[in-house]
Order: structure tokens, then C-alpha cells, then sequence
């Protein structure tokens, strides 16, 4: 005796048996089970009428589950039709595609399953990290202004967390860092910094020009007139802390599938319904686009203009002498835009560039998985000779490694986290310019929350995806803006 399975779930649970989405919202949808039961199958089409079955060999109910397509809040409304005619109601959870596996969208997927959200599945064009995460720098620096703040001091325990819960060493070392300040301006908010900090119990330190040369070798003592030492301050390995959030999601259920590339937005009457990818059509009942500086053209597909772009931010290693310890603190002189820390007892030097170069995605070499542009020396020179001025070992300093490659900016420095507003179940957690392995933590939960409708535990009002408006339609307007404000995070560094 063949059971009849009668099912009218969201659209994402046909995809689990290769039906598509109900052709209108009262349609029905039939399935055959293989257990024998009392109902049967003229009862259950006398009750409802239905366009698509297909077998289905996983016991779903002993009995018919009925719900209507169209129900679009969680947790959803299941009826289950029992022997004795009656419905008994029970919920159901829903699917949630996250498209994008750097550190953000597997930070998003660790912790869409840590709130119990529903079924999770990451999807990657390549490798996990493999887009801009792998070649990031790594820092991760706490201060007391709202960009820096409670996101940094979760980031510290996540990174905790992760390591603890999961075994995956995550690179973290914490170094403290130094500031370094020429300007009067520029040495007044160090120090406001330091009081913060001393108020919260934090072992800030404002040092003499002696004590910061002590605690690196290679330092110029006469290069700056303040040195703050802030002691929350280190760097992980980025494609480590990946690896922990995708371990950590796997452990809570995620499926992560790699080399499947979202092709376009599957969208019926204002709402999300799926993602077409490479491999064919993925139903789902909300998604998350965390597809770093891919996600732009992913929204194109609707017919939306996200308001990023990527523009190339670039950072070299030296082989210095004398070599570096590990625990030495990376530093930064905003003045000068530039940064830098101890790597592998070289020194890595960086800098936010002004007037940056743009870069159109859609032109970019495909596949790019674990790709760098060519070395731009002429770009690079001002600021090196920069660090040369507080580090004057880098002038015979041989370069070891040149990386340049690409991150997403916004025009104005904060990046694009929440729900798009004119399509339900649609959420963005991209352009974290340049901050993506800082902000991985913050933006992973505030995400999360915002899907299942918790209140959020940081600050949502500067990250609106659709703050710029029709702007952000404006291509020629957006390249200007972010290649001149590519240097927001040297400034946040201040």
C-alpha cells in the first residue's frame, strides 16, 4: 500500500527533490511516501486539488503534511493530517541560502546555525576564502570609537570561542599595537584614547620615544612626537579563522558547497524564493549575499545597484636586519596612511591609497581563486618611503613579496549589512572595506539577528544597504567617491 505524503512547505524543501516552486501561490503539492497507513489517497484529493508529485522515499510523516506555499513568516505552519481527520499543528523551520564563503559568509553561516535559524547552505564560486580573505592582512585592533569598539571586543571572544569549541587554531596573537602621532590634532586623540582605556581597565600606555624603541629595533625614535601603545591589539591567519567558522558551522549542521557559483536571484512578487547557481536551482526561503566584491554583480541579475566597488589595496614584505620577533607590535601612522607588523621576521608595510585604483569585477580574470594583480611600484613608493622615515632598516631592506589585490569599499567607509528593502528574505553582508577579518565577527551576528528577526546587538544605522539611494546606481559617481575614501581605514586607525 503506496502512503500519500501531501506537503505545501516553503519552496526550499522541493528543492531537496528536484520540484520547483508551486506555479501559483494556492497550489498544492503531492508527494509519494513508501509507508502503508490508514489514509488514503482518494481522502486526501478529495480534500485538495494539485499540480506536481513526484516519489518520495524519506518518511516525512506517517501522516499527509499540509501548508500552503505562500506562508512566508517563521517559523512556518505545518498541519499534519491525522487518522482521525483531525490537524494537528507543529512548525517548521526554513531554508537560508548564504552566498559568498570568506570569512564573512562563514562567519554569517556559523552564526545562523548557532541561533538555531534553519537549514543553512554556504555556497562558494571556488574555495572557502579563496577571493580577498586569503591575502588580508590579518590585524585586528580594538579602540575606543564606534567602529572599533563592542565589534572588536566580540571579535576577541569569538576568536576564543572558535578555537575552544572547534580544535582550528585560528593564528591569534595578540601584540598590542603603536600608534605613532606627528600632528598636535592627531596626539590629542591618542591621548583621549589612552584615558578611555585606562577608565575601562584596559593597560593602555602613552611611552616616551625611548620606550617604543625598545620595543622594536628598527624603530626611529625622532620619527614621531607620541607613541600610544595599545595592548588589544594582534593578528590571526586569515584563512585559519575561515577554516574555524566553516568547522564550526559544519558542527551545527551548515552544508557548505564549494565550487558552485551563484548566477542570479530567484525573485517572485517581492520576494526571494532562490538562488540559480552553476549547478542548477537552489530554493530557498531567505538569502544572504556575502559575496564580497562579486556581490554587486549578483544583484545586477534583479536589477539592483549595490553601492560598492572594488578598488586594489596593496602591502608588501621585507627581509630586515635586524629579524623581528613575532610579539612585536604592529604599528600605524595615519598621518602617512600607513601600517604594518612582524612577518615571518620580516616586516609587512601597508598602506590605504589615496586616489586608489577601481577595478570592475565583471572584468577581472575568471577564475580568480587565490589571485593578485601585478606589483604597482609607482603606487607604492610615497608610502614606503614613509615607513622608510620611521623605519630606516627598510631602506636596504630586499622586498620579499608584493601583494595587490582587490577589496570593496563604499563611499563612505561603513559597509552594507541588513535587509534590501524591496525584496523580503533578501539580506547583504558585504563591503567590509578592508575591515573583513576585524568586522567577520560583528557582521556575522548582526546578520544573524537581523534574519531571524532578534534585536541586533550592535549599531545598524550607519550600515543600511540602501542608504545611498538612486546614487548608487551611478557608476561614475561611485568609482569617484570610493577611490577617494579608500583610505577610510587608515583614519579609523587614528
Amino acid at each position: 500500500m503506496v502512503t500519500i505524503v501531501v506537503i505545501a512547505l516553503p519552496d526550499s524543501l522541493f528543492a531537496r527533490s528536484m520540484i520547483g516552486p508551486a506555479s501559483r501561490p494556492d497550489d498544492w503539492q503531492v508527494r509519494l511516501g513508501r509507508r502503508p497507513r490508514a489514509v488514503t489517497l482518494l481522502d486526501v484529493l478529495s480534500m485538495f486539488s494539485f499540480r506536481t508529485w513526484t516519489a518520495y522515499d524519506r518518511i516525512v510523516s506517517p501522516l499527509a503534511i499540509i501548508r500552503r506555499p505562500n506562508t512566508t513568516s517563521p517559523p512556518y505552519v505545518t498541519y499534519i493530517l491525522q487518522t482521525n481527520g483531525s490537524l494537528r499543528e507543529v512548525r517548521m523551520s526554513r531554508r537560508i541560502v548564504v552566498v559568498g564563503g570568506g570569512v564573512v559568509g562563514c562567519s554569517v553561516a556559523w552564526h545562523l546555525a548557532d541561533a538555531g535559524a534553519g537549514e543553512i547552505i554556504l555556497l562558494d564560486r571556488e574555495q572557502l576564502g579563496s577571493g580577498t580573505t586569503w591575502h588580508s592582512a590579518g590585524n585586528i585592533t580594538w579602540q575606543p570609537t564606534p567602529s572599533h569598539d563592542s565589534s572588536v571586543l566580540y571579535a576577541l571572544d569569538t576568536i576564543a570561542r572558535l578555537e575552544r569549541e572547534t580544535g582550528q587554531n585560528t593564528g591569534w596573537l595578540q601584540t598590542g599595537r603603536l600608534s605613532l602621532a606627528q600632528d598636535p590634532n592627531q596626539i590629542r586623540r591618542y591621548e583621549s584614547y589612552h584615558r578611555d582605556a585606562t577608565i575601562r581597565g584596559i593597560a593602555s600606555r602613552m611611552l616616551s620615544p625611548e620606550e617604543a624603541g625598545r620595543l622594536n629595533p628598527l624603530l626611529n625614535p625622532e620619527s614621531a612626537s607620541a607613541f600610544w601603545l595599545n595592548p588589544l591589539s594582534g593578528r590571526v591567519n586569515p584563512a585559519d579563522l575561515t577554516a574555524a567558522y566553516a568547522r564550526g558551522a559544519r558542527q551545527r549542521g551548515v552544508r557548505i558547497v564549494e565550487n558552485c557559483r551563484a548566477t542570479e536571484l530567484e525573485i517572485q512578487s517581492g520576494r526571494i524564493v532562490g538562488v540559480s547557481t552553476s549547478t542548477g536551482l537552489i530554493a530557498a526561503d531567505a538569502v544572504v549575499v556575502a559575496g564580497g566584491m562579486w556581490s554587486r554583480l549578483l544583484l545586477e541579475t534583479s536589477g539592483i545597484a549595490l553601492p560598492q566597488w572594488s578598488v586594489e589595496h596593496f602591502y608588501v614584505i621585507a627581509d630586515v636586519t635586524p629579524r623581528l620577533v613575532a610579539s612585536t607590535p604592529s604599528f600605524v601612522m595615519s598621518e602617512h596612511r600607513v601600517y604594518g607588523r612582524e612577518e615571518a621576521g620580516g616586516m609587512l608595510v601597508g598602506a590605504f591609497d589615496e586616489n586608489a585604483k577601481t577595478i570592475d569585477a565583471a572584468a577581472m580574470p575568471d577564475p580568480f581563486a587565490f589571485t593578485l594583480f601585478e606589483p604597482d611600484w609607482d603606487k607604492l613608493a610615497p608610502y614606503f618611503q614613509s615607513a622608510m622615515e620611521i623605519f630606516p632598516f627598510l631602506a636596504d631592506a630586499p622586498i620579499r613579496r608584493f601583494i595587490n589585490g582587490p577589496e570593496s569599499f563604499t563611499p563612505d567607509g561603513s559597509p552594507l549589512i541588513g535587509p534590501w528593502p524591496d525584496v523580503q528574505g533578501l539580506f547583504l553582508c558585504t563591503a567590509m572595506n578592508s575591515e573583513g577579518v576585524t568586522w567577520s565577527a560583528m557582521a556575522g551576528r548582526l546578520t544573524a539577528e537581523l534574519v531571524t528577526d532578534v534585536k541586533p546587538s550592535f549599531d545598524t544605522s550607519h550600515c543600511a544597504p540602501a542608504r545611498f539611494g538612486r546614487q548608487a546606481a551611478d557608476i561614475d559617481w561611485l568609482k569617484r567617491q570610493i577611490s577617494q575614501h579608500a583610505t577610510e581605514p587608515a583614519r579609523r586607525s587614528d
